[in-house]
């Protein structure tokens, strides 16, 4: 008898476990097509593969991570409701096939049946026939001489989306009156020999969802002119500054009417909208201060989802804020109690003026400064400058600066939108005798007579002190 160590014994075991686990591995893929891995009962495609025979196809089709998948000289049957998904690294092909929903439901896609495919990488088909299938993209379509039976609208779902028709493809009745629905900016190339379903139902229509307009203020009142099957459109943005056109419902701004529509005169209409503004007052332009509304009165609205309207506005800041002698010239001292004049220098480099004024508060505490008038105000153009001129009165002696600040309207969404800002002078010194110097009234002349008459009414307190003496 032989006899066997029972390492050996072990490693013969592990061997067979393994030959099984890899004999169980083989037999549960042996049913599905190609390299494809079933997970969560999807079929999951991640390497290249065709698929050239007849096929009923029952489960949902991922291909990803850079995978392909090819149709190729054969009919496939899918099942209502499957979906085939495209990842945006990896491709599908359908070359000289067939791939129709197998629903016994002869209302079609019309009554909610067939398959799906959603491509968010690339589709290229030639020489085939689609029925009764949906087709959505964020990624690219090239369909050539290939009929789509109850397939529209294809859908373009970002602006990113392309399809290009070439040969001999067809259209045939696609519901929802369009043979493409497309987002505002999707790139769509319409081969000349391809030939749409006709009738009441358009080529393609672009879209735009949810469009936004934003401004600077709040309650800026708008109308809107030249949209789709609507005359007039009107409303004002909300506490954001934030307005949605039409509600932010879809609306369309492109249409390519079919070949053979009488009722319109140019093969495509596309929107040229206008806005127009009605209202856009702030404290920086009341109707009294004689300046128009901002937001710069008419311009064409573009397809963006977001309209940005910053154009005719004002931008304000401070260029310089000085103490200023008799002579003109910056001070840099003071005689407490007196008047100091500060010139604040103002630029406006937006498209339309403003009517601001400034506060003012003492540097070192914050407090309101002691200026005059309360608020200095101005009325600055567009692309000018401006200077403000007022006084400044210190009660207590020191170093101290002025700091001001341009007040911008309650109206606006951002205290920034217009400008504005915050500027000081620099450091004056404020005594109580300034040595003849600094701006404002000098005390010299008043000690100058106070030492006269003191001297004057010493000497007569002297003389009749003498006098007295004399008498004595």
């Amino acid at each position: 008898m032989r006899l066997i160590s029972p390492l050996i014994n072990r490693r013969l075991v592990n061997h067979r476990i393994a030959q099984f686990v890899c004999l169980f591995l083989v037999l549960s893929v042996i049913s599905l097509p190609g390299n494809s891995i079933a997970e969560d009962d999807d079929i999951i495609i991640e390497s290249h593969l065709t698929w050239a025979n007849d096929m009923d196809l029952s489960k949902n089709v991922r291909v990803l991570n850079g995978g392909s998948l090819i149709f190729s000289g054969a009919d496939f049957s899918i099942t209502d409701g499957i979906e085939i998904f495209v990842d945006s690294s990896s491709s599908i092909e359908i070359h000289n096939s067939v791939l129709q929903t197998n629903s016994s439901d002869e209302g079609g896609q019309d009554s909610g049946s067939g398959f799906s495919m959603v491509v968010e990488g690339v589709m290229e088909a030639t020489n085939s026939s689609i029925l009764l299938g949906v087709i959505s993209a964020s990624g690219s379509l090239y369909i050539n001489d290939t009929s789509l039976e109850r397939v529209g609208p294809v859908i373009l779902e970002s602006d990113e989306a392309a399809i290009a028709l070439g040969g001999l493809t067809s259209f045939s009745n696609s519901s929802g009156g369009v043979d493409i629905r497309a987002r505002a900016f999707s790139e769509i190339n319409w081969g000349e020999e391809v030939s749409g379903s006709g009738g009441s139902t358009n080529k393609w229509e672009r879209r735009v969802a949810a469009q936004r307009l934003v401004f600077d203020a709040v309650f800026v009142t708008y109308e809107i002119t030249g949209m789709f099957e609507k005359e007039v459109y009107t409303n004002f943005s909300n506490q954001d500054g934030v307005s949605f056109v039409d509600g932010g419902r879809e609306r369309v701004v492109e249409i390519a009417w079919s070949d053979d529509s009488t009722l319109e005169q140019a093969p495509i209409w596309t929107e040229k909208a206008l806005v127009s503004i009605t209202e856009y007052r702030t404290a920086w332009n009341p109707v009294a201060s004689g300046i128009g509304n901002y937001g710069g009165g008419q311009f064409e609205l573009d397809w963006h989802s977001m309209v940005v309207l910053d154009s005719g506005t004002p931008d304000i800041e401070f260029l310089s804020i000085i103490p200023i002698g008799e002579d003109g010239e910056q001070i840099y001292e003071a005689t407490v109690g007196d008047s100091v004049n500060i010139e604040a220098v103002i630029s406006n480099s937006g498209t339309a003026a403003a009517s601001l004024a400034i506060n003012c508060e003492v540097g070192s505490t914050g407090e309101a400064a002691q200026i005059s008038p309360s608020f200095p105000n101005t009325l600055v153009g567009p692309g000018e400058q401006s200077t403000i001129s007022f006084s400044w009165r210190s009660s207590s002696s020191g170093d101290e600066t002025l700091s001001c600040r341009i007040l911008t309207p309650t109206q606006l969404v951002e205290e920034s939108a217009f400008g504005g800002g915050q500027m000081s002078t620099g450091v004056l010194s404020w005594g109580e005798d300034s040595g003849g110097s600094g701006g404002g009234v000098t005390l010299l002349p008043a000690l100058i007579a106070l030492l006269v008459g003191a001297g004057i009414g010493g000497y007569l307190l002297f003389s009749i002190y003498q006098e007295q003496e004399s008498e004595d």
